[in-house]
């Protein structure tokens, strides 16, 4: 018996199911806080040259002043009306002025009292350090997506969930006393690694525990909490201004989570297929009798049929020798890669936006809720596919259009930058929301924890790539520096709506469970079993992932 036919016989979504997806969800406020915090953490302020080490000069940012300081050396006098990166020392005789690089600034508090910038002095010729650090900390989500895959394939979601919090807590705190910004750096690429493990095997267990007609509410929901941590994160920011104290907020709520140990079952669909009937019955009978369907469980016999191992046993290169869905898989990889960039990138661009900085990273987490709001109430009706599309080709245009108004806009249409950029930002959240659904359907649950971390890798290397693209809004000079990532996210997500034009629609379907049922769905083929293993491998609930 298949276990979506256990699913809609005992309610695919009762009040069990219901009460541990929200436990679930709980974490993920503080997984999108971490994603994006470096936008606080990392944030260049003002600054200017600090006459500190001559008596006498200007130290506060705010204050501007125009007269000269007190002899610095062999005649001359240091302006204290200097750049950014050099000081303008005048020559009180006959010599012309000389630049002198600074050694030392004084920064604008104005947004915060300390970032990581500020207290390392990473601007001017070590400007390009905070980048560099940001792609480095977001190499460890790509690194996290690849291992917890395996992990979660081979010890199951529930271990990986609980331990991956620890690690996450551990790291986090860690960092808010790093001694310098490369042991903070390391850190921090450990607590993004680790996030990954929550993020993703949260995720696949939450599809898990709910049956085909309920799964796009659990995967369209799930992302709500992610935008509402991005949400929150304004508010920390702005009550505590101070990179340290911001990060300790961050990361110590995540202690409270260790609990789940006890209370976050296994997913019965993993259990399964690792030949734990009895345990998995064990929550199959938790979910029936808040139900009150306890007469629908089926016997163990039922439950599992004699399986073949020659059938469980599937790899990714098995699925990639199937040329339809290697092209599929590829398209999923690329739309990934899109999305993340895009949706992230997006928002760690947030301080190249006119305006205040919390209300704009406020901003960035309220405009998603519209779009998980619109997939939610629309996937059902026109389908992942349509809405998928749709919202990419919204985003792409709204982002083009944001960006070339960035460019002419004066006056009092300056806000029309800013009102398109944040229409592209809910078309992002539109395909943010369905693309990680859409993908989990795709892929056979023989590969599915397998192909979700190799599309969420390729996702994170678009997210390590977001910073540099968001740099060349300061590299490249003037009105059409601030354009360039607007017209990067916007090319990149037309074009990944193009792309899956050609993927199959998964609206109310059964997640495919074999390699045979996959390559069906592609060709829009209702499946049936042709040989005696693939019948074996169709009665099963659940065939081993490649371990």
């Amino acid at each position: 018996m298949r276990f979506d036919d256990i699913l809609k016989a005992i309610g695919e979504f009762g009040p069990y199911q219901r009460r541990i997806y929200f436990f679930i969800c709980l974490p993920i406020i503080f997984i999108g806080i971490s994603d994006i915090n470096n936008a606080l953490l990392l944030f260049p302020p003002k600054h200017r040259c600090n006459g500190n080490s001559v008596p006498g000069t200007i130290t506060n940012y705010s204050d501007v002043g125009t007269e000269q300081t007190t002899n610095i050396s062999d005649g001359y006098i240091q302006d204290t009306e200097a750049d950014e990166c050099f000081t303008r020392a005048v020559n009180s005789s006959d010599r012309g002025p000389v630049t002198r690089p600074c050694t030392s600034w004084t920064y604008d508090q104005s947004v915060f009292l300390e970032t990581i910038v500020s207290k390392y002095d990473l601007v001017c010729e070590s400007a390009a350090i905070p980048a560099y650090m940001q792609i480095f900390m977001y190499s460890g989500a790509l690194a996290g997506s690849l291992c917890q895959g395996v992990f979660a394939d081979r010890f199951g979601r529930q271990r990986v969930i609980c331990c991956s919090l620890v690690l996450v807590f551990l790291s986090g705190f860690a960092s808010a006393w790093a001694p310098n910004y490369y042991v903070f750096a390391i850190l921090r690429f450990i607590q993004i690694m680790t996030s990954r493990g929550v993020y993703i095997s949260s995720f696949i267990l939450a599809i898990e525990l709910v049956g085909p007609s309920k799964r796009q509410w659990a995967g369209f929901l799930f992302n709500y909490p992610y935008s509402a941590g991005i949400a929150m994160l304004a508010g920390i920011g702005y009550g505590l201004r101070h990179w340290k104290y911001i990060q300790i907020a961050c990361s110590a709520p995540v202690l409270l989570f260790l609990i789940y140990w006890w209370i976050i079952p296994e997913s019965p669909r993993w259990l399964i297929s690792h030949g734990k009937v009895e345990q998995a019955r064990t929550t199959i009978l938790k979910m029936a009798a808040s139900s009150k369907t306890v007469n629908c469980v089926p016997s163990h016999e039922n439950m599992v049929e004699k399986i073949d191992r020659a059938v469980q046993e599937h790899s990714m290169m098995d699925y990639f020798k199937r040329r339809s869905l290697l092209c599929q898989s590829l398209v999923i990889f690329f739309n990934c890669f899109v999305v993340f960039h895009c949706f992230f990138g997006f928002t760690l661009n947030t301080g190249n936006l006119a305006g205040n900085f919390y209300l704009n990273v406020l901003l960035c987490g309220l405009a998603d809720f519209p779009g998980y709001t619109i997939a939610l109430f629309s996937a059902g009706r026109v389908g992942r596919k349509k809405l998928y599309i749709s919202g990419m080709a919204v985003a792409g245009v709204s982002l083009l259009g944001s960006g070339v108004t960035s460019i002419l806009a004066t006056g009092d249409f300056k806000l029309v930058p800013i009102v398109l950029a944040m229409i592209g930002k809910t078309g992002m959240a539109v395909g943010f929301s369905v693309i990680y659904v859409w993908s989990a359907e795709l892929f056979p649950t023989v590969v599915r924890n397998t192909g979700m971390g190799i599309s969420t890798s390729l996702g994170n290397m678009g997210y390590m790539a977001a910073p540099g693209v968001a740099r060349l809004a300061t590299v490249v000079p003037g009105r059409i520096g601030h354009a360039v990532p607007l017209f990067v996210f916007g090319f990149l997500s037309l074009i990944a709506a193009l792309l899956t034009l050609s993927l199959p629609e998964t609206q109310n379907a059964n997640l495919p469970e074999t390699v045979a049922h996959a390559k069906a769905m592609i060709r829009k083929k209702q499946y049936q079993p042709s040989s005696s293993k693939e019948i074996v491998a169709e009665r099963i609930d659940i065939s081993l992932v490649n371990s």
